[in-house]
């Protein structure tokens, strides 16, 4: 009897087509409104030496998570290199420990984190970390955070296939402003003892020295090719740019628009 039982279920089982889908619900394909990584999305130029901006130096990066998850700010760096003429090409270094800072913590998605000089107006310009020299003096513009149109900014992460070894790890740049191998050139502006080189960008060809300049809302990922993201013109840059010495910070830590 025992036998014939067995032998009826393996004839239900050999005869039955199930429809039942055991796979899992379909991953969800990401929003049109998400990025694939961090980005910087605002940036403040100042020339130290100009009277107008009264001996302030409020220099700073935002970076801006449009991701769907809350980012692991371990595995990113931002290193700091400025240039020495309109022509000198070079690639990125981050040899010197001074030039790049390790980050920490995380980020969560929909969130900016600001890395601000430590002469920056703590009231004026909100900040997560301090990162940069703290002289007053004409400093070296080799120190950071010192952005004053001719000075470059990376966004650096992790990446076992990277180019470039900071700390000792090997980390490839996934986004910047600026970049020391883009051609700057003699600004029109007026003249500073200090620096009269820097980009065009979104156009402006005149002054980009004393701005801010901030990353359009329409810009989702992030971009090493600096050549391409500060465009010729207002229409195909990836930026958007202040006037000349006016300066501002009420959309720092949010989302561009």
């Amino acid at each position: 009897m025992k036998a014939l039982k067995i032998v009826a279920i393996a004839l239900l089982m050999a005869g039955c087509d199930s429809n039942i889908d055991f796979s899992g619900p379909a991953p969800e394909p990401p929003s049109p409104d998400e990025g694939k990584d961090l980005l910087i999305s605002e940036i403040a130029t100042f020339i130290n030496t100009d009277g107008a901006a009264g001996g302030v130096r409020n220099h700073y990066v935002e970076l801006y998570n449009g991701t769907a998850n809350t980012a692991d700010l371990s595995k990113y760096a931002i290193g700091y290199q400025a240039t020495s003429d309109e022509n000198t090409l070079t690639d990125w270094s981050f040899t010197n420990s001074a030039n790049y800072v390790l980050l920490t913590g995380s980020l969560e998605k929909g969130k900016c984190y600001v890395i601000a000089s430590p002469q920056a107006n703590a009231t004026a310009v909100k900040r997560d970390i301090d990162w940069g020299t703290t002289s007053s003096a004409n400093a070296d513009s080799s120190k950071p955070l010192q952005l004053s149109g001719n000075s470059g900014i990376a966004l650096l992460k992790k990446d076992a296939a990277g180019k470039y070894t900071v700390n000792g790890e090997t980390y490839s740049i996934i986004d910047a402003f600026g970049s020391p191998n883009v051609a700057r050139v003699v600004s029109g502006g007026s003249s500073s003892s200090r620096n009269n080189f820097m980009w065009t960008i979104a156009g402006e060809t005149k002054d980009t020295r004393n701005r801010t300049i901030w990353r359009k809302g329409t810009v989702k990922d992030p971009n090493p090719d600096w050549g391409t993201t500060k465009g010729t013109s207002a229409s195909n840059s990836e930026w958007m740019i202040s006037g000349d010495r006016a300066w501002d910070y009420t959309n720092l830590g949010l989302k561009s628009n």
